[in-house]
């Protein structure tokens, strides 16, 4: 598989917007908004590259074939900076190809191995079992469901929440 992950960059903008214009993978998100405007997707894609230069935030581009698919994230530190929380998110023309299982691994592998984190959590929303299923692809397991504010939905869905510690 022709998948690597790279930092995001500014001249990632039309397949960034391309990506998450999509209100279908926009609820399964927290922090993006649909429509999603060109000059909205550039704040957004600027504000992911100045979180990256700051060290407590690792999102990468996800890139196949030479094309940027989506996104993989490593953020929200624990205090002793050992659990991070890991995000992902691939475009819907991109879906059930094993491109957000193996970027998950590589997310994996970079944070165990470079930030030498001891514990990477994750959540999804109990209506995407395909989400849920990359995670249990990639040594997950499943802590406890609760109930949570996701994206602009504007009220409350249940959630499944995951773990992964090192071996």
């Amino acid at each position: 598989m022709n998948l690597r992950l790279r930092k995001p960059k500014i001249s990632d903008i039309k397949s960034f917007r391309k990506i998450f214009n999509d209100k279908e993978l926009v609820k399964q998100l927290s922090g993006y908004k649909y429509p999603l405007s060109l000059s909205e997707a550039k704040n957004k894609l600027q504000e992911i590259i100045n979180l990256n230069k700051k060290g407590n935030h690792h999102e990468f581009a996800i890139i196949y074939n030479n094309q940027f698919v989506g996104l993989v994230c490593l953020e929200k530190p624990s205090k002793d900076k050992k659990t991070f929380t890991l995000g992902y998110a691939v475009g819907r023309k991109y879906w059930n190809k094993g491109l957000a299982s193996k970027a998950v691994e590589n997310g994996l592998n970079f944070g165990f191995s470079k930030l030498k984190l001891k514990r990477i959590i994750a959540d999804n929303n109990k209506d995407n079992p395909a989400s849920a299923r990359v995670l249990e692809k990639n040594g997950f397991s499943f802590i406890k469901e609760i109930k949570k504010k996701r994206g602009k939905i504007g009220r409350k869905i249940n959630i499944l929440c995951w773990e992964k510690k090192l071996k």
